[in-house]
């Protein structure tokens, strides 16, 4: 077998045709023409069972390449057979806004971070939707790089000055040849930075190919930054596989990551019994060591986790499935990265949910009763996070955009939706809420209720509805279904043993993203206007869950052009100030595509301000335009650089747009300085 080494080669040409055929795969749908399973349980073992000795957690793995691909219903069965050569709510600190996340106490990584002093801005164009991509060309970066080109590949640390909105460049963090920084993090004098040689972000089934993980390594790199022009590595961390996602909560660093081992001469998908028989042979004399990722530590190297420390899937028992990859929950403590723990199961995880208390991984399966999705609960304690059981859902939960907003826990009970896809040209597809708690005496998530149900049977959407925005808050669920309009749903959630739909409301355009304002008000971002080429921003008084209304809305973007925002799909890009004296300020951005009189055509990059007034008038409020920020040079920029951020500090307004930072005041936005 080929070891790896923690190093991060240049990625290959081929990943974006990959990758854009499995997104293309993902946006289709698809499935079984038979029926999907309903929400089920195991029986009291669990669907995770734990290893009994080393013999098995090899043989589990081996499995997996024994048996023809036709007779083995593995997940990973979306590329050809081939023989292998050698080798993822604003917490506002006071006056400023940091980064945007589903849950106000877990942090995400993201490629801006503030403290208040300090903005840290990890460099663009290592991800382009869901491939790493290769840098611009000088040409190409010429008009949105920063005053400093040669330092463009870095984490930059910008000092800032809120009085004027302006910033200064104090430091920068140089990356290894082929090093890409996927997000940040900052935790009181720490900044951490997460790598990753490949990540696909928050989509679904291209996380099933087993040739997508092969030759993958995770970075974590920790600097202190107490001396802010001069950050100090003090812990370099390497992990072998690919990075699935991350989230910090307190002085705990969680790393989800898959890994799947290359072999020489392998058959990965074996098509007849002569490859299997080939692999069997190859592998007869493999060891616990040879499969088990290596996690290597300011560079001294060990295993990232021990067999028994690794759970296994039930299925295998009946030779229905066999995975030959392995995920892993690992948990690093800040204060002590060095005493880092994991846990691991033998499955892949298509995307995760994490609350204060549990960790959420979700697993897209299909089978010939159709797709669905399983999930994995573990509990966050000290240390090593504890399996607590699992449960198969109908239908599926990951797909394009921020699907993590499908879940929530309140009170120990995941609430979930999924979509179910019929096959009905009547009607293609079924949007089901289920609510899963601990079984009492079992490692399973047994189910406390769904909707609809035979005692409500009124379903979500109308026929051929696709679901978009959906947010949970505290006894709500809000969904946004859209096919020609956009039917706004309130579930009441507060007996979860009988959830039912409240209310709903139909409206032109629709939401992907929904924002709480306050227990009266929710705000929807999306697309509207002629043809829903421009970016709409709805509010709506929902302090009667029953006869929720649209207060009023406006339109982002250029007339007559097409316009996207990032925050469509990524909340990251949304910046959101709520303030107790006056207006709550937010911030989206926006990317315009138009043509000119003269039928050449333009671009911009553009900030739009605006204001929440009279929050505390449900009847009244209103969300309004205050203002924009642009990034010049605009309209004749030609290139984009994919990344949009932005920071409230008081007055002060940063927008980061590519690697070019922006600064503008609130009350005066057309009086802008940069690019910083």
């Amino acid at each position: 077998m080929v070891r790896l080494r923690l190093n991060f080669p240049r990625p290959h040409n081929s990943a974006p045709a990959l990758l854009f055929a499995l997104l293309t795969l993902s946006a289709c749908g698809g499935g079984s023409t038979n029926s999907p399973p309903n929400t089920t349980t195991s029986d009291d073992a669990g669907l995770l069972r734990s290893i009994v000795s080393n013999e098995e957690f090899v043989s589990q793995f081996r499995a997996a390449y024994i048996r023809p691909t036709s007779s083995n219903k593995q997940q990973n069965s979306t590329m050809q057979p081939v023989a292998a050569e050698a080798g993822g709510a604003t917490d506002s600190n006071g006056s400023y806004s940091t980064t945007y996340t589903l849950e106000s106490d877990v942090d995400e990584f993201d490629v801006l971070k503030y403290d208040g002093d300090h903005l840290y801005i990890a460099p663009t164009l290592q991800a382009r939707c869901c491939f790493i991509a290769q840098r611009a060309t000088t040409a190409e970066a010429s008009s949105f790089a920063p005053p400093s080109p040669d330092q463009s590949g870095g984490i930059r640390i910008l000092s800032t000055k809120p009085d004027t909105a302006s910033a200064m460049e104090v430091a920068t963090i140089p990356l290894q040849e082929g090093e890409y920084v996927q997000g940040l993090y900052i935790s009181g004098p720490q900044l951490i930075s997460i790598g990753s040689t490949q990540y696909y972000g928050p989509y679904g089934r291209q996380w099933l190919g087993i040739g997508s993980w092969l030759q993958q390594n995770l970075s974590i790199k920790i600097y202190d930054t107490t001396t802010i022009t001069a950050p100090a590595l003090k812990w370099d961390i390497g992990i072998e596989g690919g990075l699935v996602d991350s989230r910090r909560i307190g002085d705990t660093l969680y790393i989800i990551s898959r890994h799947s081992p290359q072999f020489e001469n392998i058959y990965y998908y074996p098509s007849n019994q002569n490859e299997a028989d080939a692999n069997a042979q190859k592998l007869a004399a493999i060891q616990p060591q040879d499969l088990i990722p290596v996690l290597t530590i300011n560079g001294e190297s060990r295993l990232l986790f021990t067999p028994q420390n690794c759970l296994l899937s039930r299925d295998d028992q009946d030779q229905t499935y066999a995975y030959p990859v392995y995920t892993s929950v690992t948990a690093i403590p800040l204060t002590s990265p060095g005493t880092a723990e994991s846990v691991c199961f033998n499955e892949e995880s298509s995307g995760l949910y994490i609350s204060q208390e549990a960790l959420y991984l979700s697993q897209y399966r299909y089978s010939d009763k159709g797709e669905s999705t399983r999930i994995h609960k573990f509990k966050l304690t000290l240390g090593r996070p504890e399996y607590r059981g699992s449960a198969d859902i109908a239908g599926q939960l990951w797909g394009p955009g921020q699907s993590d907003f499908r879940m929530s826990e309140r009170n120990g009970l995941l609430r979930i939706v999924t979509t179910v896809f019929t096959h009905d040209n009547e009607d293609l597809r079924d949007h089901q809420l289920s609510i899963l708690g601990e079984a009492s005496q079992s490692k399973t998530l047994e189910l406390v209720a769904s909707l609809p149900n035979a005692r409500r049977p009124q379903e979500i959407g109308k026929a051929n509805e696709a679901l978009y925005g959906v947010r949970f808050i505290d006894e709500r669920a809000y969904f946004v279904t859209f096919e020609q309009i956009d039917p706004l749903y309130i579930i009441d959630l507060s007996d979860p043993a009988d959830p039912y739909i409240a209310g709903k409301l139909e409206i032109p355009g629709v939401s992907d993203f929904l924002h709480p304002v306050s227990n009266d008000l929710l705000l929807g971002l999306g697309r509207g206007g002629p043809q829903q080429q421009s970016i709409k921003l709805s509010l709506f008084n929902i302090a009667d869950i029953t006869q929720p209304q649209e207060l009023n809305s406006v339109l982002l973007g250029v007339d007559g052009g097409w316009n996207y925002s990032e925050a469509q799909y990524n909340r990251h890009a949304f910046t959101y100030l709520p303030s107790n004296t006056g207006p709550d300020r937010l911030a989206v951005p926006v990317h315009s595509n138009y043509q000119n009189p003269d039928n050449s055509y333009s671009s911009e990059n553009r900030l739009y301000l605006l204001e929440i007034n009279a929050k505390s008038m449900p009847s009244t409020a209103s969300v309004d335009i205050v203002g924009s920020i642009i990034a010049s040079p605009a309209p004749n920029a030609t290139w984009y650089g994919g990344q949009n951020r932005s920071v409230l500090d008081g007055n002060a307004v940063y927008f980061l747009s590519g690697d070019a930072m922006w600064g503008g005041i609130w009350g005066d936005p057309t009086t802008q300085s940069g690019p910083y």
